[in-house]
């Protein structure tokens, strides 16, 4: 709902018309017209409806029209109509514009306010339709000035109850005119109105040469009787400025798309209003037989394709602007445009109108209390109900049963026939064939300055979480693996995948399951004395081989058993895990910097001399309260920077970028902010060292064993292998498949499988050089994949249409190249650990968006008139719903006291296969198949917002 247009009624009913074409015909009789204009409307049952003759080129178009076949296909259909107003004949006002749906001109400058349902009492619709009953239609109406068209009307538009109509028209609109142009010359004078200032050369004024403001809007001096021989320096007087800060804002000239919109679109004018003199209320359409530009009348409009006129006597109860309003809702509404294109009578006006009455969902008169009685989910439904109805719109799974997208591939059919006699590798043989004829364009492509913009977004949309992770894995592994080997790893990964993949567009990155699965790995390896950097070597080569016999045996398709159930679950341990790293850190710095007075600093520091020994402790006041603020402070930032996104403030351009840039946004005001105010407090830095290898002095650049592989080592290297190929196949093949889905409207397809080779050869590439694994990254993969897509110019408040995605290899490389040179000369940055740490904790946070888990657990808490909302308790008992979120979150609490324990941290991959068993039988048993398959499905919205697309909500898996 929306804030009432000007002339609006509020003590009324109001309707909402829908969407979809009604195949309803007109042949039906129309309803009896009410009597709210009767007094008005003379020889009411006895004179027929006034149909002009046509003229023009098309004159032979419309007889095949009125005899019932199909128009030409001549224009396209515009679905955009002004609505103005004349009470007073010499200042037309515009009131809104309609495209499907209503803005509003509201302000001091009359700008056009947010796109909104219109809502109108049922009265002016009837009041309407009892006008087209009378109305007067002029078809395929020539246009080659503004005075032949007032002569036309002059001569074509006869009423016997109004015969000096068409003179009244034609008066109206040279009154227009004139109105126009006195405006324009107040306008220049008010403009040149600074000119009196100027020193005539026969006057006496004192005032001083540098104290005078050239005239606003002379080109020369000379032109200007008064000037004098000499020309004056422009100068900025205060009465200029003020002059040019207090001008009249000007009026509404274009669309708010801009002018190139209007170009391309034609507009409908409906002009309503009394005029003093008359007796009747009448209706004249005009419809042109091409769109005429009639600037003289509506500036900034180029293409006027019908005028809508709506003049009458003054009226008591009723509203020129609301009648008008309702015309134009009629007329740009999607089931009725063709209607108006083929406009035969006025009785096609009056059925048109009656069939939308017939179509449109009412809400009955009386004072609304309280603004939750109105339900906008409601009145959805009921509006497109016979539009879902008709088009069998059936909601999309988002794990299709057929994992290979693919089959929309114009070869397909011919490699299926190809692959059907050999059926090892032939996923894979598939993946790299329908990707090698795109290869040379996935360069081409990309060779653009309009990847710019997508390159410096994904750099600061990726190097953010690298950080935080590296920091993270730094503290996790005992500095082997830090943040310089993160983003090196990211560089050197990332280059491999871009080169290699199927699917360029997804982002290699550190992940939370690896951050965990690394940090348990080193701790396993410490508890048994074993060398970690080379348990980590064995484990890539495993994890190659394994890579390589599951995309031989086509094992991509088995991710269609990972359900929401297990993700939902995944992702709330993974959170629970940032949780608890982030109150480790403040733990750790709570217990080396407690909050103390000074005297127990001093005490601590006694014994401290130089050198020191090894009893000393140099505690550090105040450190941890600063670093506390500092966690805080980049929870808040990054926070607020995606609630102003998803707000109404500032313009869309800005709230992208607070919703995009949040991240990076706090780590670098937290960071500025320390080092400008707080740098006497020593904290906690992200150290990232000038050369590679300073941490791991055993090994250098490379890996290489000193002695033979024990037993222990290469049995732990094989059980830590069948860990980590489980992470890659679920981290790889879900990001796939939501690229692939068919809104992103990718058309160069991935590779299930063949990809799956590539993230296990990066991953033993990383094993060699003792770097931390990668992995594609569902949130930047989106982000990326976004960030390269181009849409189609819409009207406001309609649906965003992508009109092409970039498929290249280009941004993705040079992205790479970027986090690589960050790695070389990133030690020059200064940024405290606890401002990384923050955005770690709200990574947790941002991960659990989306999860039905947690809007189960909301429920419980939720009184019951406050359920509906909830789908799912339409079809099943509440003790149902409260069963399965009891199960599931019973199985959360073990899975996360398993991860305290040193093998359970080690094993929590295959919590991950063990959840997949527990929903396909357990719960099944339990509950039922159709219970479980409707509790454990995606409730995907159908509302696409204007605001910009939150990855972390979209994304089913872990940051």
């Amino acid at each position: 709902m929306s804030n009432a247009s000007p002339g609006r009624h509020s003590n009324k009913g109001f309707s909402i018309g829908i969407e979809e074409e009604s195949e309803t015909s007109f042949d039906e009789p129309s309803s009896p017209p009410s009597h709210l204009l009767k007094k008005f409307l003379s020889n009411n049952d006895e004179q027929a409806p006034l149909i002009l003759p046509r003229s023009g080129n098309r004159a032979s178009n419309d007889s095949t029209l009125e005899s019932g076949s199909p128009p030409p296909p001549e224009v396209q259909p515009h679905l955009t109509v002004d609505v103005y107003n004349f009470d007073d004949p010499f200042l037309w006002t515009q009131v809104s514009r309609f495209g499907r749906y209503e803005s509003d001109c509201i302000g001091y400058d009359n700008h056009f306010g947010k796109p909104h349902v219109p809502c109108l009492q049922t009265a002016m619709y009837r009041d309407l339709q009892q006008l087209s009953q009378k109305a007067i239609l002029l078809k395929n109406v020539p246009f080659e000035s503004i005075d032949g068209f007032c002569r036309y009307l002059e001569k074509h538009v006869t009423d016997p109850d109004f015969p000096e109509l068409g003179h009244l028209v034609s008066q109206l609109i040279a009154q227009r005119i004139n109105s126009l142009s006195n405006q324009k010359e107040r306008n220049k004078k008010k403009f040149m109105s600074t000119q009196s200032f100027v020193h005539h050369p026969n006057s006496q004024s004192d005032i001083r040469r540098n104290m005078i403001s050239a005239p606003y809007n002379l080109e020369k001096m000379e032109h200007n009787p008064l000037a004098p021989k000499t020309s004056l320096p422009t100068s900025n007087s205060f009465v200029h400025l003020m002059n040019t800060v207090l001008r009249n804002p000007p009026r509404i000239t274009s669309h708010p798309l801009g002018p190139d919109y209007d170009e391309q679109q034609e507009i409908g004018i409906v002009l309503s209003g009394s005029v003093e003199n008359t007796s009747v209320c009448r209706m004249l359409i005009i419809r042109f037989a091409e769109a005429a530009s009639m600037e003289m009348v509506f500036p900034g409009i180029k293409k006027v394709r019908e005028i809508f006129f709506i003049v009458g006597p003054v009226l008591e109860k009723q509203s020129y602007i609301d009648m008008g309003r309702a015309l134009a809702s009629v007329a740009s509404n999607p089931a009725t445009i063709k209607t108006f294109e083929r406009l035969k009578s006025p009785e096609s006006i009056t059925r048109t109108i009656e069939r939308f009455l017939g179509e449109t969902a009412v809400i009955a008169p009386g004072r609304i209390e309280n603004k939750s009685l109105v339900s906008s989910e409601v009145i959805c439904k009921v509006v497109n109900m016979e539009f879902d109805k008709k088009e069998k719109v059936t909601p999309r799974s988002v794990h299709h049963k057929v994992v290979d997208v693919e089959k929309n591939s114009p070869n397909n059919n011919n490699n299926e026939k190809e692959d059907k006699g050999s059926w090892l590798f032939s996923e894979v043989r598939s993946d790299v064939r329908n990707r090698l004829k795109h290869y040379r364009s996935d360069i081409t492509d990309g060779l653009t300055l309009a990847i710019l913009p997508a390159i410096l977004y994904m750099f600061c949309v990726t190097v953010v979480p690298t950080l935080t992770f590296g920091a993270i894995m730094a503290i996790g592994t005992g500095g082997l693996l830090a943040v310089k080997e993160c983003l090196i790893s990211q560089a050197l990964s990332g280059l491999i995948w871009t080169v290699f993949s199927c699917q360029p567009l997804l982002v290699m990155s550190p992940t939370g399951p690896f951050l965990v699965f690394e940090k348990a790995l080193y701790q396993f390896c410490t508890s048994l004395s074993l060398d970690f950097m080379e348990v980590r070597l064995y484990t890539g080569f495993f994890v190659f081989l394994l890579t390589i016999f599951g995309a031989g045996t086509n094992c991509a398709r088995l991710i269609k058993h990972v359900t929401i159930y297990t993700e939902d679950v995944f992702c709330a341990l993974i959170s629970m895990i940032f949780f608890a790293e982030v109150y480790e850190f403040m733990e750790h710095q709570f217990n080396i910097n407690p909050i103390e007075d000074i005297k127990y600093y001093i005490d601590i520091t006694r014994n401290c001399t130089s050198p020191l020994p090894d009893d000393c402790k140099m505690a550090l006041p105040n450190a941890f309260l600063v670093q506390f603020c500092m966690v805080f402070i980049s929870v808040a930032i990054f926070h607020f920077s995606r609630k102003i996104g998803k707000s109404s403030l500032f313009g869309s351009t800005f709230r992208n970028l607070c919703e995009n840039f949040g991240g990076i946004f706090a780590v670098i005001a937290t960071s500025a902010y320390y080092l400008f105010r707080l740098s006497f407090v020593k904290v906690s830095m992200v150290e990232i060292p000038s050369t590679f290898g300073d941490n791991r002095l055993d090994y250098g650049y490379f890996v290489i064993p000193k002695t033979l592989p024990t037993i222990p080592t290469l049995l732990l290297a094989m059980f830590a292998a069948c860990l980590v190929f489980v992470l890659i196949f679920v981290e790889t093949e879900i990001p796939e498949q939501m690229a692939l889905r068919d809104k992103r409207k990718l058309k160069k397809g991935g590779g299930y499988h063949w990809d799956l080779i590539v993230v296990g050869f990066t991953t033993q590439i990383s094993s060699i050089v003792g770097l931390p694994w990668m992995c594609p990254a569902a949130v930047q993969s989106l982000a990326h994949i976004t960030s390269v897509t181009e849409y189609h110019k819409c009207k406001p408040s309609e649906l965003k249409k992508i009109k092409n995605v970039r498929e290249q290899r280009v941004s993705g490389f040079v992205t790479y190249v970027l986090l690589a040179l960050f790695a070389c000369f990133g030690h020059y940055c200064a940024i405290p650990s606890a401002s990384v740490f923050g955005v770690f904790f709200y990574l947790g946070v941002r991960n659990l968006d989306g999860s039905l888990l947690l809007s189960r657990c909301q429920m419980i808490f939720t009184a019951n008139k406050y359920r509906d909302k909830y789908k799912f308790l339409q079809d099943l008992p509440i003790i149902t719903v409260q069963g399965f979120t009891f199960c599931q979150i019973l199985l959360l609490i073990a899975l996360f006291a398993l991860k305290q324990t040193l093998i359970g941290s080690l094993c929590f991959p295959l919590f991950l296969v063990a959840t997949v068993f527990l929903r396909k039988y357990v719960l099944t048993w339990m509950h039922g198949h159709e219970a479980v398959d409707l509790l454990d499905k995606e409730i995907e919205s159908s509302w696409n917002e204007e605001d910009a697309e939150d990855f972390y909500g979209d994304s089913r898996i872990p940051v």
